[in-house]
């Protein structure tokens, strides 16, 4: 996975990193971005949110904020309002 953004800050001691202003993720299939994404690494979680949008060849998905955690491999898509994300699953 590959993370790019124009401003970014890296605990050393504890690997967390946090990104900002114009973040793009790719895994080579998977394409996202976003305004923001934290990666605490302490806890093998990652939040990406304001403006994510995800593009896969599957299909798109936008909303507010996606969590992933490295663990359980399940993410979580919200909105920050009352707004519904609109997504469609495909396995």
């Amino acid at each position: 996975v590959e993370i790019t953004s124009q401003k970014g800050t890296y605990n050393k001691i504890n690997y967390n990193c946090f990104f900002e202003q114009d973040v793009l993720v790719t895994d080579g299939e998977t394409i996202i971005t976003a305004n923001n994404l934290d990666l605490i690494a302490e806890e093998n979680f990652v939040e990406i949110y304001n403006n994510v949008n995800l593009d896969h060849i599957s299909g798109q998905l936008y909303a507010d904020k996606i969590n992933y955690d490295f663990e359980t491999k399940h993410f979580k898509v919200s909105m920050f309002g009352n707004e519904s994300v609109k997504m469609r699953v495909i396995q």
